[in-house]
């Protein structure tokens, strides 16, 4: 049956071909041995069969029920590629396959590969070439454990759009406004905005150079020891943005306190070029700080299994990786409740403090600062412990065996999806908390909104002046060339007439001559 072209095979029955043990079916690429020639009672081998270009001249094989192979994750090479060992011997000295072989079998849809073993053939291929075993299991087991999240992902698109639109208004009306620009609050708020444009950034960079989102899945091990240098970029584009928005709330809550608390005296408030270092220090030193992977400080690096949130720490054991993570949140969770403790203090003074116009002013403004450095900290604090949990859990991911597939997915979305999600969105939400709620901003907003329209009207003015200018004038022509159109018919008629007057006047001449 070799190089023959064989497509089909159907006339396969048991009392047809009651010896048929062995089937060579080189060369025909096209043919895949159906179920019910797989289930001849004495066929022990079918060699050279290809159903991928991975796996092709494959030799099936006949195991026995007490045949076992078995994949040892700790004997995994610097390219991820599996080591296999096999137990087992028949008569062919096959390495032997069961379905133990294909992670969650029975939740994953696996291709003919799957078919064979469970008839009880075990393809040859599998031990000796390790790309159609990763093909058939490996990359079958991480797409569909991955469909789902990969189409979560695509809503980064709309929210990180939304967010760099947003918070470029903010910036840009906050930048174009004197007013604003002397104001030390919104000093800080044009920062924050800066903060989450970035963030915003990240969101749809990430929705398009996501890990669940790779045309062709590779090992998670492989990931942790060979990532790309796009996820360095972005990572620092995510750390720059978040770490800055940290600072920027407590900077925001100690301006408030400082304005109300010693409201009196102006000694102890921002200086508008004081605050400007302060601001202009801490983006140098968050950048410099989202630097240290591309410096290759004490190994730090952006993984892009853990979406490149943060520096991870690249040790030898997954569990080693979150040590950096763990102390840079919990950092930032300290400078959050440092900002919360100190609007505790600007609530117990505004109630003891004699009711004021200027403080109770100010402590509307505090109040409204409090609402966005409240919620900066749910966002920050629930994607965090969510991201730590899926690091802790990493583990599970490298083994596949001690958690169910459907508990594996919920995992990758918990931990994967959901904190990119909570960031996204606290960046997207910032802008409605307090600058557009404020009187000042809105003004501005609606300033520059008009000065824009009358831009646009101011642009296209002179080509509708100069339509109606036309208008005019053709209006004006026309009427001139019906004027001299009549007065010329009227020349011609007066002539004509003179003509036949003369003409008449001489024949009556001739006549009286005669």
């Amino acid at each position: 049956m070799r190089f023959n072209n064989l497509k089909k095979w159907e006339d396969v029955a048991s009392s047809n071909l009651p010896s048929l043990t062995t089937i060579k079916a080189n060369g025909n690429d096209g043919w895949i041995p159906s179920e019910r020639l797989l289930q001849l009672p004495m066929l022990r081998e079918i060699c050279g069969v290809t159903w991928s270009k991975y796996c092709f001249a494959c030799d099936l094989i006949k195991i026995s029920e007490n045949e076992t192979f078995s994949v040892d994750d700790e004997n995994r090479d610097a390219d991820g590629e599996n080591e296999a060992t096999f137990s087992g011997d028949d008569d062919y000295g096959a390495c032997n396959i069961n379905m133990e072989s294909f992670l969650y079998a029975d939740e994953v849809k696996y291709g003919v590969s799957a078919r064979f073993v469970k008839q009880g053939f075990s393809p040859q291929c599998f031990c000796d070439n390790l790309d159609c075993f990763r093909n058939d299991v490996v990359i079958a087991f991480l797409r569909q454990l991955y469909f789902f999240p990969r189409k979560l992902f695509l809503s980064q698109y709309a929210l990180g759009g939304l967010t760099v639109f947003l918070n470029f208004v903010v910036l840009f009306v906050i930048m174009g406004s004197r007013m604003l620009r002397e104001n030390t609050s919104f000093i800080l708020v044009g920062s924050m905005a800066m903060s989450d444009l970035l963030i915003g950034i990240y969101s749809v960079a990430i929705a398009k150079y996501n890990l669940f989102n790779d045309a062709n899945p590779v090992v998670p091990r492989v990931v942790m020891e060979d990532d790309s240098s796009m996820c360095t970029f972005i990572g620092m584009i995510f750390a720059s943005g978040q770490v800055t928005a940290v600072v920027n709330s407590l900077l925001l809550t100690l301006e408030r306190y400082l304005v109300i608390v010693y409201f009196d005296g102006s000694r102890y408030r921002f200086k508008k070029r004081t605050l400007l270092a302060i601001v202009s220090l801490l983006w140098v030193a968050t950048v410099v700080f989202a630097s240290l992977p591309i410096m290759g400080v004490n190994t730090l690096k952006y993984h892009k299994w853990f979406q490149c949130t943060l520096p991870f720490h690249s040790g030898k054991g997954i569990l080693e990786t979150s040590d950096v993570t763990l102390s840079i949140s919990a950092s930032f969770v300290f400078l959050y409740l440092m900002s919360l403790g100190l609007y505790a203090l600007i609530f117990f003074y505004v109630r003891k403090s004699s009711v004021q116009f200027g403080i109770k002013r100010e402590a509307k403004l505090a109040k409204k600062i409090a609402i966005l450095v409240s919620s900066n900290f749910i966002f920050f604090t629930l994607p965090t412990v969510l991201l730590i949990i899926y690091v802790y859990n990493f583990v599970h991911f490298l083994d596949g065996s001690e958690k169910s597939f459907w508990s594996m997915r919920a995992l990758v979305i918990v931990g994967g999806w959901l904190p990119v999600t909570f960031f996204s969105l606290n960046s997207l939400i910032n802008p409605f908390l307090y600058p557009f709620r404020h009187g000042r901003f809105k003004k501005e907003l609606r300033s520059f909104r008009s000065r824009i329209m009358k831009g646009f009207s101011s642009t296209f003015h002179p080509v509708v002046v100069t339509a109606q200018q036309l208008t005019w004038r053709t209006t004006a022509l026309n009427n001139h060339i019906r004027l001299q159109f009549h007065s010329t018919t009227a020349r011609r008629d007066g002539e004509t007439s003179l003509r036949v007057e003369l003409q008449l006047e001489q024949q009556c001449v001739r006549r009286a001559t005669v």
